[in-house]
């Protein structure tokens, strides 16, 4: 007389699955389609070398050898809140040339280990320029992760940084296209 309860449960039980399957699908695609915040190193004929996702508090720095001081020169940056690159620091080893001397209104100098440092800058940039080349020993790091960016691919290219919402697939688009 067992004829057709078994079947009668493994029908909710599909209904159970494809239901799950497609909150699962759903749940996705909200994921994918989130916003998320990115710096981007964009070389002027629209190349992106860099696409990097960040957050507020993000802290990012260029370090590079002046061309006539022969020096290194770093500066240092964060993300505020409303995801605007501020410089913060700038340190030199040396005065002349065009280096800056005189901390701007509100800042501080101070010296720390051979360098001159101007601390509290707090200067905000939509996007900052860059035009590395081989003498020049550049490097631009973003949290952990340091470019050589005195090097292939971005050697004696103008490239901006700067700071764009967009969501987590066209992010990971960027990601799968710096890596082919």
């Amino acid at each position: 007389m067992e004829t057709r309860p078994h079947k009668r449960h493994s029908l909710p039980k599909r209904r159970l699955a494809w239901l799950l399957l497609v909150i699962m699908l759903l749940i996705g695609i909200y994921l994918l389609l989130s916003p998320v915040h990115v710096m981007f190193a964009k070389a002027d004929n629209g190349d992106v070398l860099i696409a990097k996702r960040i957050n507020a508090d993000t802290h990012f720095s260029s370090r590079y050898i002046h061309s006539v001081e022969k020096c290194p020169i770093i500066e240092k940056y964060v993300v505020s809140a409303d995801y605007v690159m501020v410089l913060m620091e700038s340190w030199n080893c040396n005065f002349g040339a065009g280096i800056e001397t005189q901390p701007p209104p509100g800042a501080t100098d101070r010296l720390e280990d051979g360098y001159y440092v101007i601390d509290d800058i707090d200067k905000a940039f939509d996007d900052v320029l860059f035009h590395p080349v081989s003498i020049a020993e550049q490097q631009l790091t973003i949290d952990d992760e340091t470019w050589e960016i005195s090097r292939e691919p971005f050697e004696g290219r103008t490239f901006r940084l700067f700071i764009e919402k967009e969501t987590v697939l066209m992010y990971l688009w960027h990601q799968l296209s710096l890596t082919g």
